[in-house]
């Protein structure tokens, strides 16, 4: 959906930049109504993200419990008083509501648990009810419960995560077998953690 009057963020709101599948965290420090957006900019891992004048840029945020997104282009690089960026002026913002347990694609190595047996799987999407994964094995049939452990990583920090899950469905590719699974009695901790990834997929354009 596209509103025509853009829905800015709030001086200090943090924000993505993101070229491409690259995205990086960001704020707004300033507005020029009608002319431009001020962006601090970006630092990872103790590094200033370089971006040239003329650049086509897409920033994401969320407002509620909606995604809005629109297309800019970097202006100006300023470098006093301190590092921003001059970003155009949007013209629309795109706004894209979310659903209750939304669901993102990764690429995640797990580990399933069944049987006595650990086999390696391939997570590919994810919420924090449930994900579905890709494997060659036979791990399970509908109904079944099993194990499941893969690392989350987020903001330089990582965490195992070690769940119970139940076999929604099972279905046939050309080369794999796809598992939809729903999560059992995960942890408040664990919860947050999936929330946090989520998110960030999000944030980084993964929405499915």
């Amino acid at each position: 959906m596209e509103n025509t009057l853009p829905i800015l963020p709030r001086l200090g709101e943090k924000i993505r930049l993101c070229r491409g599948e690259a995205c990086y965290d960001s704020s707004l420090v300033g507005c020029i109504k009608g002319v431009s957006l001020l962006a601090a900019s970006p630092v990872k891992e103790g590094l200033r993200i370089d971006f040239l004048e003329g650049e086509p840029l897409e920033v994401r945020m969320f407002s509620g419990k909606d995604i809005l997104s629109f297309p800019t282009r970097v202006m100006h690089v300023s470098i006093l008083p301190v590092h921003y960026l001059h970003l155009a002026y949007p013209s629309e913002t795109r706004v894209q509501p979310l659903r209750h347990f939304p669901w993102v694609r990764v690429r995640l190595p797990a580990t399933v648990h069944a049987g006595g047996k650990m086999e390696p799987v391939l997570m590919v999407d994810l919420s924090e009810e449930g994900g579905k994964l890709d494997t060659p094995l036979d791990i399970g049939r509908e109904g079944e419960r099993i194990g499941l452990s893969f690392d989350i990583e987020a903001d330089e920090l990582r965490k195992e995560l070690n769940l119970e899950a139940r076999i929604e469905h099972v279905r046939k590719g050309r080369e794999m077998l796809e598992y939809g699974v729903s999560f059992l009695g995960a942890s408040r901790e664990d919860r947050l953690w999936l929330k946090c990834l989520v998110c960030r997929r999000i944030a980084e354009g993964h929405l499915i």
